[in-house]
């Protein structure tokens, strides 16, 4: 129990100049305009939501830890790599367990806003993320 009590819990994450503001993902715009995701508000909600989460706290050291649970598989970094540079667009059959980039987005945006309970924009919401574009006359 003394060595649980001894631990040092701080929250930690790059510091807000070096967490882009927004980021505008615009490979897979064809029917519908770029999504351009407020980046920096999200990562603030991530930091904010596990503050008083020691266990959360005390996993989260790393400056690039809680980057990891949208960036996974990629190393601790400001700038990590893009999706597009694991996942393939199109789906790659000869990687099946690595869904092509329009599923990698739609998995990880659409399971977050479901397991966080986020109802804006809702998950099922396409045009919450990125309006359908309009069809030339």
């Amino acid at each position: 129990k003394q060595l649980v009590e001894k631990r040092k819990y701080t929250k930690t994450t790059y510091s807000k100049e070096d967490i882009p503001e927004k980021v505008v993902i615009k490979v897979l715009a064809d029917q519908y305009e770029p999504a351009e995701m407020p980046h920096r508000k999200i990562v603030e909600t991530l930091v904010k939501g596990m503050e008083k989460n020691k266990l959360a706290t005390y996993f989260h050291r790393e400056e690039g830890t809680l980057c990891q649970g949208c960036h996974h598989k990629s190393p601790a970094d400001k700038k990590p790599p893009r999706c597009g540079s694991c996942h393939g667009k199109p789906f790659d059959a000869n990687a099946v367990l690595r869904p092509g980039l329009k599923g990698a987005y739609h998995q990880q945006c659409i399971g977050c806003h479901q397991q966080m309970g986020l109802e804006k924009p809702k998950s099922t919401d396409c045009a919450g993320c990125h309006k359908e574009k309009k069809k030339a006359s």
